[in-house]
């Protein structure tokens, strides 16, 4: 990089909290009673994308009888309702990161595409809220994810600049959210994503240990 690591910027869902099996399990509950027997092999595809965009499309493959608007409250309540008696896990490694980021005084952000108050309930479990310097979550801006405007938002809060600052990701629309923000953007990859998902960044990891070896090269 052409300037030292000020900032490292984590998307929160299948970057920094393993929800992804959680969110497809509220998402199914909710599908259920409307008659539709989704499946995860349904949910990988929106895995990434904001929940008002894939409360549209939700609606319109399945004609549900109810608005996008609607359907997305109902996936916030029902989060909320979850993160009320559970919380989604720690990915396994991440916790080293944001160890060796406060020890080595890099600042840290979430840049997420959900809902603020299931984040926010979420980082608070964790006890990581302090941790943080920024925070960006969904309607803190106008366009989300694939759209670099939440990156954007964050550098601007943080007082950096992208060449300063490495994304980390775990879907293509956070991908494709990071490099429209001119980020260095490295991602992790689960058993259940196709590298060519992963393909516009700069590299991809199979653990967030290995992340953390690349981040010490920089």
């Amino acid at each position: 990089m052409a300037q030292p690591i000020k900032a490292l910027l984590l998307d929160h869902d299948g970057t920094l909290v393993n929800s992804e099996p959680c969110q497809f399990q509220i998402w199914q509950g909710i599908l259920q009673g409307y008659g539709v027997d989704y499946q995860f092999s349904d949910f990988i595809p929106r895995i990434g994308i904001p929940g008002e965009i894939t409360s549209a499309y939700l609606v319109e493959k399945y004609r549900l009888p109810i608005s996008p608007a609607a359907l997305a409250k109902v996936k916030e309540e029902q989060t909320d309702i979850f993160l009320q008696t559970n919380a989604f896990p720690l990915m396994p490694g991440i916790q080293t990161i944001i160890n060796w980021a406060k020890e080595n005084k890099i600042k840290l952000a979430v840049v997420s595409g959900a809902e603020r108050a299931s984040v926010v309930r979420s980082l608070q479990h964790h006890n990581l809220l302090n941790q943080l310097e920024v925070v960006v979550a969904g309607g803190d801006v106008e366009v989300s994810k694939p759209a670099p405007d939440c990156y954007l938002k964050a550098l601007s809060e943080l007082g950096i600049n992208a060449e300063q600052a490495v994304a980390i990701e775990d879907s293509a629309s956070g991908i494709q959210s990071a490099k429209a923000a001119n980020l260095k953007c490295f991602a992790i990859q689960h058993d259940f994503t196709p590298a060519e998902k992963l393909s516009k960044a700069d590299k991809y990891f199979s653990s967030h240990h290995l992340i953390l070896d690349a981040l010490k090269q920089l």
